[in-house]
C-alpha cells in the first residue's frame, strides 16, 4: 500500500511542475529579435521595409513615429533592427534601429525620436 501513495505523490508533484513550467513559459512568450540585413525595399507610405533574416525576407512594419524617418532610408542601406514578434503572421513591429551604413540623418532611432 505505501506503494500506491509514492506513486501517487510522484505523479501529483509531476502535475504541479508541469503546470508550473507552462506559466512562467507563457510569461516570457514576448519575443523581440534583433536582425542585421540590408535593406530590400521601402514603403514609407504603408509604414513597413523589407529585410532579409535567417529564415528568409521579412516585412517590418513601423509605427506612426517611424514613417516620417523611413523616407530618409535607401535601399541598400544596412541597418541593425531590434522587432517585437507578433502572432497570426502580423508583421514584426519594430522598436528600434541603428543604421552601420547610410547617407540618412537618422542614424539611430529608439522608437520615439532620431539622433546622428
Amino acid at each position: 500500500m505505501p506503494t500506491h501513495h509514492h506513486l501517487l505523490g510522484f505523479l501529483f508533484g509531476l502535475t504541479m511542475f508541469i503546470q508550473t513550467g507552462a506559466q512562467v513559459f507563457s510569461e516570457t512568450t514576448t519575443t523581440f529579435q534583433k536582425f542585421n540585413s540590408p535593406i530590400v525595399k521601402i514603403e514609407a507610405d504603408k509604414g513597413a521595409f523589407l529585410v532579409t533574416t535567417d529564415s528568409g525576407i521579412q516585412w517590418i512594419q513601423v509605427e506612426e513615429e517611424a514613417k516620417a524617418h523611413l523616407k530618409t532610408l535607401d535601399v541598400g542601406d544596412m541597418i541593425d533592427i531590434i522587432v517585437e514578434m507578433r502572432p497570426n503572421n502580423i508583421p514584426p513591429l519594430l522598436k528600434s534601429w541603428k543604421l552601420a551604413r547610410s547617407a540618412s540623418s537618422c542614424k539611430v532611432f529608439d522608437g520615439k525620436t532620431c539622433s546622428k
